[in-house]
């Protein structure tokens, strides 16, 4: 053996570079999520990982001692066999060799890889900038070092800036009895807002606390013997200070990916999984260059958009494919108030305010092309907050409602509804289906999300894919697929036939069996078969009723799901994410051993009810739980009297296995409920302006701005309180094919006619 072999690196199963938020909620996801692999999280800093948003606030201020700003213990991390090596500064990654290389030449080797690195402060190069007393702003160590200076080093504090962090810099320097002087190159305060009417008032109100603003301005140099005296500005004017902080921005930490390979531009690119070029890294927080809801690429430096980056890129690291579509969510507080800023005001070519900045019960829409695309909020309930961020993530057109935005008492919970139609499966059963569509659209209740699984998928595709004629569309797929039976035959004569038939011959259109095409993959003696039917025809069929190239493009969202057959694990195929296929559809019914697996893209499929025969919770996880109103069908009976025969168990077996299992989730929604009423005591015990500013928290306005409250299930339910046969499921005669159509339609009929 040659002595000069290295040892192999060791191998980490999920390897976390960057000790931020994104990193942290990403390794607790992990674990939380049922990872049993190594999480080794390589920290370039010195501490423990810690929340950002309080650097600027408690730390500068002392209100807050370091430790107290921990997102949890090191006894914690050990606990979850979470590994974090702090001071390891990352030198490059070798995707080919799947290693990862730091700067003491450590290597470590990677199953799955997050880059979670952050930014770093964007530093001003410019003559005197070496000077003590010049700070920029990004971390612990940049702010107990600042604290220390102002304090050693009293006088006047310059900040080059009014980004979130220059204002609330200016307020924890100015609750410290520190003269503080603001300077932009901008000539409003607060550029970013794109706001007249809030940059006035920004500059109102730092003149009534003392803080000078100079606008229009830039700086030339920073003077002083050893340390900052006095800063000069491009017009030649002089500011006497003895602190100077720039706070213009931050450039992402990504240049130990220089020869990588992976593709990076402002940030590493990534897709809507938070997934790079190399789909074993993935990348989370302010270093991710990712698609926003409308495909355009942004780059996010806040602590609230990281930290659900992290915990997206953790499920999809498991191969959850969870597209990432949140709305950003900025908030800041300066001097006496908080506010909150959605999404962005950029291209907005209308504004509407609501409420009153005097009472500082205010918020400001910014519209594009009559959908909203931003808000800002001071003082406004967190469920209007939820609510606006359901209209922009979703793109609602507004144009007939200016009306409602501009009053500030009227409700807009209405305009961020959504309506949700959840088609489970059940082969022939899934003509029930079709009935209630009929009867949803005599009502002119148009699903804007559907949820399909197996048959239901078929039905949904079809429904997306024929918004404007579902009805009529499904009908006819539904015609295509029943099997003739005489007329003059009684139901359990008609319902022998057809089952018959479709057991020995199949459905042309739909299925065929292995004996008449036994050498369907290779597959010619029975030993080698893996299912009894090749399903394959029904591809040609759905074809013929949906364009699928255009489905993600449509006005109807569609979610289908499969369970991957190796890893054991439900799948969801999305139409805003996926470009969905007839493979798609058919995966979700591959029902074992009746049909094949379906494969895509290297991995197998087979029917999503093998595990849950809804997606209802992932819908609404994906696409928010709030106003939601949501039609659920019940092809199972949660009810029977006890079977009476062999034949009778079987089926009552399955109807209990893929009956529609909604979690009862009664005792966490109490438990939550609890948690809110304790929070909203709380908060009548504090100061109203301290309350105030917490109102305006990302998390305040996700937990306590509603629970679901503003969602509705209902469930529309077949009966089948008659006994049926073993092969109820497979019965396409056009006789029960009726029935269950019209069964469907006034199950749905009678629902939709009852008063709530």
């Amino acid at each position: 053996m040659n002595s000069t072999t290295q040892p192999a690196p060791p191998h980490i199963d999920f390897l976390l570079v960057g000790g931020g938020i994104a990193a942290i909620t990403a390794a607790q996801t992990l674990r939380g999520e049922g990872a049993t692999g190594s999480i080794v999280v390589l920290s370039e800093e010195a501490d423990y990982p810690y929340n950002r948003p309080p650097l600027t606030k408690g730390i500068i201020t002392g209100d807050l001692a370091p430790e107290q700003i921990l997102v949890t213990t090191p006894e914690r991390y050990h606990a979850d066999a979470i590994e974090i090596r702090l001071d390891t500064v990352v030198r490059s990654v070798d995707p080919s060799r799947r290693t990862v290389t730091d700067q003491a030449g450590a290597t470590y080797q990677y199953g799955k890889l997050l880059i979670a690195t952050g930014a770093r402060a964007r530093r001003l190069h410019i003559p005197g900038g070496d000077l003590d007393g010049v700070f920029s702003f990004r971390t612990i160590t940049d702010a107990t070092a600042l604290r220390k200076w102002v304090l050693a080093n009293p006088g006047p504090v310059a900040i080059l800036g009014t980004s979130f962090i220059a204002m609330e810099l200016a307020t924890s320097l100015t609750r410290l009895g520190i003269q503080v002087i603001l300077i932009d190159r901008a000539d409003t305060v607060f550029p970013r807002i794109h706001s007249e009417t809030l940059s006035t008032y920004f500059l109102q109100r730092c003149q009534d606390y003392g803080i000078r603003v100079h606008l229009g301005e830039s700086i030339r140099r920073v003077h002083g013997a050893g340390k900052v005296a006095s800063i000069e500005t491009t017009s030649g004017s002089q500011i006497v200070c003895t602190t100077f902080i720039t706070a213009i921005g931050a450039v992402a930490q990504t240049d130990f990916l220089k020869n990588s390979g992976l593709l990076v531009d402002d940030g590493v690119l990534v897709n809507e999984f938070l997934q790079t070029n190399e789909p074993d890294i993935f990348a989370a927080g302010d270093v991710a260059n990712y698609l926003d809801q409308d495909g355009r690429r942004k780059r996010a430096g806040h602590w609230d958009n990281a930290r659900r980056q992290g915990r997206t890129a953790a499920k999809n690291m498991l191969g959850q494919r969870i597209p990432y579509n949140r709305v950003l969510h900025y908030f800041c507080d300066f001097l006496d108030f908080s506010f909150t800023f959605l999404g962005t005001s950029e291209k907005a070519d209308t504004r509407i305010a609501r409420g009153d900045l005097a009472s500082k019960s205010f918020a400001e829409f910014y519209i594009h092309a009559d959908r909203i695309i931003g808000l800002f909020s001071t003082g406004r309930p967190p469920e209007e907050t939820r609510v606006v961020r359901t209209l922009i993530r979703e793109r609602v057109n507004i144009h007939t409602s200016i009306a409602q935005l501009s009053d500030p008492n009227a409700q807009i919970d209405a305009l961020a509804k959504e309506t949700v139609l959840i088609l489970q499966g059940g082969a022939a059963l899934g003509a029930f289906e079709c009935g209630v569509v009929q009867a949803l659209d005599e009502a002119k209740i148009a699903p804007k999300i559907i949820g399909g699984v197996s048959i239901g998928a078929v039905n949904g595709a079809i429904i997306a894919g024929n918004p404007d004629n579902a009805t009529a569309a499904l009908e006819a797929f539904w015609n295509e697929i029943s099997i003739y039976a005489p007329q003059t035959a009684s139901a359990a004569t008609a319902s022998a036939i057809a089952v018959g038939t479709a057991m020995i011959q199949g459905i042309p259109a739909f299925f065929k069996p292995r004996w008449m095409a036994p050498g369907v993959h290779d597959e010619w003696w029975p030993h080698q078969w893996t299912s009894l039917y090749d399903a394959s025809p029904i591809k040609d069929l759905l074809c013929k009723y949906v364009d699928f190239p255009k489905l993600s493009k449509g006005p109807v969202r569609l979610i289908v799901a499969a369970v991957d057959v190796e890893r054991g694990e439900l799948v969801f195929f999305d139409s805003q994410v996926d470009e969905l296929t007839p493979d798609h559809i058919l995966a979700s019914g591959s029902l074992p051993p009746v049909f094949p697996w379906t494969t895509i893209d290297g991995r197998h499929y087979w029917d999503g009810g093998v595990i849950s025969n809804s997606p209802l919770e992932h819908v609404l996880a994906t696409t928010g739980p709030d106003n939601k109103q949501v039609f659920l069908v019940d092809l199972f009976p949660g009810k029977r009297p006890l079977p009476t025969n062999l034949g009778e168990v079987l089926t009552r077996r399955d109807e209990i296995t893929y009956g529609e299992r909604i979690r009862n989730d009664s005792y966490l929604r109490e438990l939550a409920q609890e948690f809110q009423a304790l929070v909203s005591e709380i908060m009548m015990t504090i100061e109203p302006d301290v309350a105030a500013r917490l109102q305006q928290r990302p998390r305040y306005v996700q937990l306590m701005g509603g629970y679901g409250t503003t969602t509705s299930i209902t469930r529309i339910v077949r009966d089948g309180s008659s006994r049926e046969s073993l092969a109820a499921h497979y019965d396409f005669s056009t006789q029960t094919i009726n029935r269950l159509k019209k069964e469907g339609y006034l199950a749905a009929k009678k629902l939709l006619m009852t008063p709530n």
